[in-house]
Formats: C-alpha cells, structure tokens, sequence
C-alpha cells in the first residue's frame, strides 16, 4: 500500500515524535468505521459519477473494491497502517494502489472533514439501530417473565425500609415502561442524526456543484444537513446527544443490576441467580458471586465517564473544525461498545431469574398493610389524618394482621395488568420501528456497494 497522507507534500517531512502524538490510536481505533467509510466512499462516486467527474467504467471499478474493503472491515482484516494515520488515508491509499488515478479521484469535492462525520454518522447510526433492537429483545424479556411470575407479592421499599405491598409484576413492569421511553429517545436520536454531511468539505463548501440531496437519498438520509458550517459544529454534539443517550439506559440498567444483588443475598433471599450467571471465589468454595451484575455497574459508570469526557472536548471550541475532534472518537466507541454488551447481559441475568415465591411471601409482613388500615377509615368517612392517627395505634397494639388485608392488593394487581397490556402494545410498535430502522440500514450497505445497482435510480432507500 502506497504510504502516502494525504495531507502530505513534496519534499516536506514532519517529526517523528509530533506525527506519533497526533496520530494517536487513530489506527486501532478507526477500524470501527471501515465499512461505513466505505459505505460513504461509495454514495460519493455515485454522486461525482451523476455530475461528470467520473465516467461509468471508473465508478464501476471504485465500488468493486470499497465492496471489498467493506467485507474486510467487517472480518477486521483490514489493516490502518500507522503511518497512514487514519482509516481514511488507508482507504484512498488501497483505491490508489489498486486502480492508480481512479483512485486519486474519490477525495474530489469532500474534505476529511465532513468525510470522517459522515462515516461516524453512519457508524452511529447503525450503532443506535442495533441497540434498539436489543432493547426490544429486552422488553420481550421483560414480559415474558412477567406472564411466568403469576402474581408474586413482594415488599416495595422506600429509604431501604419495608413501605408497602407490591409485586414481582409491578416490579417488572416498571422497567418496561422505563424500556419504553428508551426506545421511543432512541428513535428521536436516530431522527436527529438522518442528515447528510457530506459536501460541507472542509466546512465552507467547494466551488463544484455537488448534488447533496443525491447523497442524502442514496444513503437514506431524510433530508441535507444545510449549513457547511453547522456540519463541523454538530461534530461531537450529535455524539453527544448518542452517549446521553447510552447514559439513559445504564441508568436502569444499575438499577436492575442493584435490585437483583440486593434481592438474591442470603439476607433477602427473594430472587436467585441462574449458577452459571455467577462466579466462584478463589478461596471460599460455597461462594456463588454476582461479579457479571457488579461489573454491570462498573460498565454504567464508564459509559457515564465517556460522556463526560466527551463533552469537555467539544464544550470549550468555538465554530469551525479543530483537531480536538479528533478525541471525540474513542469514548464513544467504547460507550456504544459498553452500552451494548450491559443491554445483552442484563436480558441474559432476567431471563433466567428464579422468583422465590415462598420467601416473598414470608416477607410480607403486616405493617406493610398499614396504609391499607387508613384508607378503610378513610372510606368510612374518617379525615385521613385522623384515619391515620387510629392506624399508628392499632399498630402500636399489634391489631394489624397480613390476611385481613391481602385482598386490598387486587384493585392494584388489576391496574397493573391492564397498563402493562398497554405498554405491552407500545413495545411492539417501538419493535417494529426499529426493525425498519435495521432493514434500512442493511438495504443501503447492500444496495450502495452493489456496482450492478443503478445509480441516481429511485429506490425505497429514498425516503
């Protein structure tokens, strides 16, 4: 591979020691954006294809070899040398070495600048797609289990203190509904980001007349990011807007993870883990540990360190391109990358959760139907303050009894059924969208890169 940059010019060379620090781990870390590069690389030549600047036979021979490059990033085979800097370099370098001036021809009209938002923009797409589609598998999750636990009474909790009646069912579907929002933030993210970048350049246009809305069209962009300026400005920021996001789901996630340990200890005893979702200990044999749940939480931690990292890169520039961005990268490949694995562990853990229903049941002790007591006054036409004021002494003169009380809960349990058949519904819709969201996806790698694909045709891409 020719080992040119392509910033690089005749007879200049550059230190060693300042090319190593701001190269970085480019290299490494831009092999997860190899087959979306290619992707963008190849609506590009359809594009410069459309307004004259290649012929039919060059377009041709650059798509047969961005397929081929995409295939290799997607085995990891694709190697970024490092004195190519960037995956980038790597790509126009092996179109160059492989079909000679064609290849020099891919960079006419872009700039590595709204090339590489471009790629990341399809990567956070796809990225955004495929984690919805997790979350929907995790709903699913979510109620089948519900529909296994048969109305398990649990006690619900307030300052780490027994409070009230409630149900492994009402627990449960709190993180649907909680899946739920996720899901529909999901889809507003994947809205925000369904705008084409490419033909900003460098940030301020170039003087050819390049088709933007073809672009947006043949990658199943909604619409064209209009401002070149706004195009560098939104570097970062719509990755941002990705790793609040993730930051939202490993919020619930803790709390699922934080739940089920508190639950499954000795003490508690509610629920148990699956042996083979825990570990043992180096040194005491009867140990079952819930290290995948704690590492759980470490990961939500990092995901949450990620977004602040990235927001203190791009919180302090001003308009225009600055290699800081350069940075903004890394933390969000990792997050996406933390993200998805805490989504798939959590869905593993739930589904094979054993409820313990004789153990709950023993938990539910009778001060927990204190507030039940206060309302039978209330309903007798008591003030409830006074209501609860007899409660407190019936309390005190230990007159409260579980079984006097038990059949209260039914009113609620119904009322849970009924809004978790609801949300149940609104989960298969957000499925289906997100399914649409993957089929698009994969539709336009399939189509973009296929050199018998018509170019500048209507397709369902379009949208």
């Amino acid at each position: 591979m020719a080992a040119k940059r392509l910033w690089e010019k005749t007879g200049e060379a550059v230190d060693s020691l300042i090319h190593a620090f701001t190269v970085g781990s480019d290299p490494v870390v831009d092999k997860n954006l190899v087959c979306h590069d290619a992707v963008g690389s190849a609506a590009h030549a359809r594009m410069l294809k459309k307004i004259g600047f290649l012929t039919s036979e060059e377009l041709v021979a650059l798509l047969a070899q961005l397929k081929e490059i995409f295939k290799l990033g997607q085995s990891g085979a694709f190697e970024i040398p490092f004195e190519l800097e960037d995956v980038h370099t790597a790509i126009e370098a092996r179109l160059v070495e492989v079909l000679g001036v064609v290849g020099k021809k891919i960079h006419t009209g872009r700039s590595r600048n709204d090339q590489v938002i471009l790629a990341m923009r399809l990567y956070l797409r796809a990225q955004v797609a495929s984690i919805l589609e997790s979350l929907g598998e995790w709903g699913n999750v979510v109620v089948e289990r519900f529909a296994e636990s048969g109305e398990i009474c649990m006690p619900g909790y307030t300052h780490m203190q027994p409070a009230m009646p409630s149900s492994v069912d009402m627990w449960l579907h709190a993180f649907l509904e909680a899946n739920i929002c996720l899901m529909r933030d999901g889809l507003n993210v994947l809205d925000c980001l369904d705008t084409n970048p490419l033909g900003s350049a460098a940030g301020f246009g170039v003087p050819i007349p390049l088709d933007r809305e073809f672009v947006a069209k043949t990658l199943s962009f909604s619409r064209v990011q209009r401002s070149v300026i706004d195009v560098q400005n939104t570097r970062g920021r719509y990755e941002a807007k990705v790793l609040n996001w993730c930051t939202e789901i490993c919020f619930y996630f803790e709390k699922l993870a934080w739940d089920i340990i508190l639950y499954s200890s000795r003490e508690f005893g509610f629920f148990t883990l699956a042996p083979e979702m825990t570990t043992g200990s180096s040194i005491m044999p009867q140990k079952h540990n819930p290290d995948v749940l704690e590492l759980m939480r470490a990961r939500a931690s990092r995901v949450r360190g990620a977004n602040v990292e990235l927001e203190n890169i791009i919180a302090k520039l001003p308009s225009n391109y600055h290699r800081d961005f350069q940075y903004t990268k890394e933390p969000v490949f990792r997050a996406l990358n933390d993200t998805a694995q805490i989504v798939a562990i959590g869905a593993r853990v739930l589904a094979k959760l054993t409820f313990n229903r004789e153990v709950l049941k023993k938990a539910m002790y009778a001060d927990l139907y204190a507030t039940y007591e206060a309302y039978r006054h209330v309903s007798n036409g008591k003030a409830f303050r006074d209501a609860y004021q007899l409660t407190a002494d019936k309390l005190k003169a230990n007159e409260i009894k579980s079984v006097d009380y038990e059949k209260d809960f039914l009113s609620i349990a119904s009322a849970t059924n009924n809004y978790f058949s609801q949300a149940q519904a609104e989960l298969a819709s957000l499925i289906l969208s997100s399914h649409e969201w993957a089929s698009r996806i994969s539709q336009v790698e399939e189509q973009v890169l296929d050199p018998a694909y018509g170019e500048g045709r209507k397709t369902s891409m379009a949208t």
